[in-house]
């Protein structure tokens, strides 16, 4: 993919920190109307809510061979992996950085044969993918027939202390100057006030219901209730809508659909949003081998709004 300009950032360019990002600008642009894109932290995934560093497993995704040369067709490799202390990055960590504004900014996880470039990413619960750590390389793998003093950590630079600048860079805006619901740059029609905008086609997703788009504080109060995969096989060749009927719980409100498939085929349709029962159509066409879909409910409990509505007007009631 030719290169139209790079662009360091200005601790790396004027302070000689040895870790550090760049951006690089694509001649062209790389769009797929198949595949998501992966998304900016909106907050700092590597703490938890205590305050400490997190326990929790995170995703690697890596080119299986040493020597990628095309990245489109190159096998990659998704690896778990966990958090180090943060000691051990800085006493493997020789020579030390000319600042030490950047070693906060390190990490260094399990895992060997790492190269550079390679992206650490969390998946969050609505189901997006958020990058938390870019890759510095590693040493490769031991090898298990001998017995050697094990290698480095892998280094990983965090990628939610470059946040403001990435975005200021790419848009030419402060992070102040985005709405509440696009915090990041990530496209969220939900701030449109046409319902049909919140149905439409993102990746192989189609989303039903403006709340389909929601991430972080914007999506605590959903869940997702129902998930299911079907799949077809004709004998021979079928044509085929599926309608579909979603219950849920008592006070509980749907507000969101999702559905997957390999291929846009067709365009679904959602009735009855914001109900605790919700009718899917999928239209399918001629096809005469196995075909898999996937269907996703999201839904939130509405018992809760009631009773903050009951306790805000006892309470008044009783002021006066």
């Amino acid at each position: 993919m030719p290169i139209a300009d790079v662009l360091l950032h200005p601790e790396y360019k004027h302070f000689g920190v040895r870790s550090s990002i760049a951006l690089l600008k694509l001649v062209t642009p790389v769009k797929s109307d198949y595949m998501l894109p992966a998304c900016l932290p909106f907050k700092d995934f590597v703490i938890n809510r205590v305050g400490k560093q997190t326990t929790e497993k995170l995703y690697h995704v890596d080119f299986a061979s040493d020597v990628p040369r095309d990245f489109l067709e190159e096998d990659k490799e998704v690896t778990k992996v966990m958090l180090l202390p943060r000691e051990l990055c800085f006493l493997y960590d020789s020579p030390e950085n000319a600042t030490t504004k950047a070693k906060e900014r390190l990490a260094c996880t399990t895992g060997c044969g790492f190269h550079s470039g390679a992206a650490t990413l969390v998946h969050e619960h609505t189901g997006h993918w958020s990058i938390i750590a870019i890759s510095q390389g590693g040493s490769p793998c031991p090898d298990p027939l001998r017995t050697r003093r094990p290698p480095p950590p892998p280094l990983h630079i965090l990628l939610h202390p470059y946040v403001p600048w990435i975005t200021s860079a790419i848009t030419g805006k402060a992070v102040g100057s985005f709405s509440k619901d696009d915090p990041f740059g990530f496209v969220m029609p939900r701030a449109s006030l046409y319902d049909k905008i919140g149905h439409t086609w993102n990746g192989h997703w189609w989303m039903g219901g403006l709340r389909c788009f929601d991430r972080g504080e914007a999506a605590n109060d959903i869940f997702k209730f129902y998930h299911e995969i079907f799949q077809l096989k004709p004998s021979t060749k079928t044509y085929m809508t599926y309608t579909l009927e979603i219950d849920a719980a008592y006070d509980t409100m749907i507000i969101c659909v999702k559905v997957g498939m390999p291929f846009r085929i067709g365009q679904p349709k959602v009735w009855e949003l914001d109900s605790p029962a919700t009718k899917v159509r999928i239209p399918l066409l001629t096809f005469q081998h196995l075909y898999k879909f996937q269907v996703e409910a999201w839904a939130y409990n509405a018992t809760g709004d009631s009773s903050s509505e009951y306790s805000e007007s006892s309470t008044s009631s009783e002021g006066k």
